[in-house]
């Protein structure tokens, strides 16, 4: 074999493998693109979620994007609006944006974040304290009055179980009449007997 014909193989050879390399790192690189949007989308739908619970517009500082604007916030659902230097206005979800702005702009809302949720933490727990102590309240009216039903009770079983008080033989307190006398002999003897007994002593 020729040296020119070894000269041409061996960089047919270095050749393909430039080519494997080129393959190969073009490979990793569509890869790190597809973590790279879904890691940007997973962090766009945390701060999403953090956001609609403090339901609050977050400003943003023109230096954390990167760009001379004239203000720009984090607004609901991830979606960031810039004011450019004209006032005129751009918005796109946070996802959409370079990975390196959505770094940027999560470091710069973050703190703020925090601060609302720690108050509305701090808000949410008085009105859990206030509603518990209310339930409280209402626990021991509840077992008050329960207890009283049942006193209720137990005294209405007690009643129906006692005999009855006996009570003392009723005196009669009807008028007693004087024996009725016979109006004829009653006559008899008064009048007509004692006039013939006058009548006979008399004749005699």
């Amino acid at each position: 074999m020729s040296q020119g014909q070894q000269e041409k193989e061996n960089n047919s050879g270095g050749f393909a493998d430039s080519l494997r390399e080129i393959q190969g790192e073009y490979m990793m690189l569509g890869e790190l693109y597809e973590k790279q949007k879904s890691y940007g989308q997973r962090l766009s739908e945390m701060m999403k979620t953090l956001q609609f619970e403090v339901d609050t517009v977050i400003p943003i500082r023109p230096e954390a994007l990167g760009r001379p604007c004239r203000a720009a916030y984090l607004v609901s659902e991830g979606v960031v609006l810039v004011f450019d230097t004209t006032g005129a206005m751009t918005s796109k979800p946070l996802y959409t944006l370079p990975s390196e702005a959505i770094i940027s702009i999560i470091q710069e809302c973050t703190p703020e974040l925090q601060r609302l949720l720690s108050e509305k933490r701090r808000s949410e727990s008085t009105k859990v304290k206030s509603m518990e102590r209310v339930l409280k309240e209402l626990k021991k009216a509840q077992a008050t009055f329960k207890q009283t039903k049942r006193d209720e009770a137990v005294a209405d079983e007690e009643d129906e179980a006692s005999p009855p008080e006996e009570q003392g033989p009723q005196k009669e307190t009807a008028e007693v009449l004087p024996p009725a006398r016979n109006t004829r002999d009653s006559f008899a003897f008064r009048g007509s007997f004692g006039e013939k007994r006058d009548v006979a002593t008399v004749s005699s």
